[in-house]
């Protein structure tokens, strides 16, 4: 039977709320294994907590921006939920990156679209599930500068919307569809150790220093 992503949709949110009254439902023996065996994050600085305080203030007070989805389902002139909900396996999907040649200037034509509109903010997707990095990185070769763009596509984003005075910001996916171990890392604590290690494109440092609240 096939679904659309709408049906997909509410499907996803009536299992979160049932999952939400009971977290236990859903909980096997395997899986609560490997959440135990998570280390546990450190605990947050009144730094970085009055940090994110202020900058989420910034956004809720500017109200008005835009957000990109962008990467290699941009070809097939769907959704970015394509590979999953089509089922393309990663051998296939993955050919579309020698395809992928964005126009030069792109991102300077939506920074201006959005000065126009009165936006003071863009977001654009650096990497979705799919696991195609946008920007130069040294972990993988499913990145921009070494396929068909053949060039960092976040580095003209920043460079557009900061010519244009507007904050910059990413949307990163740590979901992966192409690596082997994106998907069995959620209950397998070898796969997870595996798939951190990789890398899988981490946003480099330099990168993230054009966070929206810049």
């Amino acid at each position: 039977m096939s679904m659309n992503r709408r049906d997909y949709l509410k499907l996803l949110g009536a299992g979160a709320a049932v999952a939400a009254s009971d977290p236990t439902i859903f909980a096997t023996s395997e899986n609560s294994e490997a959440q135990q065996q998570q280390p546990k994050p450190p605990a947050e600085s009144p730094e970085v907590t009055a940090d994110r305080e202020r900058r989420m203030k910034w956004w809720h007070e500017a109200k008005f921006g835009m957000f990109i989805h962008w990467g290699l389902y941009s070809i097939l002139a769907r959704h970015e939920w394509v590979m999953e909900m089509e089922g393309i396996p990663a051998t296939e999907y993955q050919k579309l990156a020698a395809q992928f040649k964005p126009k030069p200037n792109f991102a300077r034509d939506w920074a201006q679209l959005a000065k126009r509109a009165g936006q003071r903010y863009m977001v654009m997707t650096t990497k979705h599930h799919e696991g195609f990095c946008n920007f130069d990185t040294k972990t993988t070769d499913y990145c921009a500068p070494k396929q068909g763009p053949g060039r960092d596509l976040v580095k003209e984003y920043v460079a557009a919307a900061r010519a244009e005075g507007l904050r910059v910001g990413f949307y990163y996916s740590l979901m992966d569809w192409h690596h082997p171990d994106g998907a069995r890392c959620a209950t397998d604590e070898a796969a997870r150790r595996r798939f951190a290690s990789s890398g899988s494109g981490i946003v480099p440092k330099s990168a993230c220093s054009a966070s929206v609240h810049r």
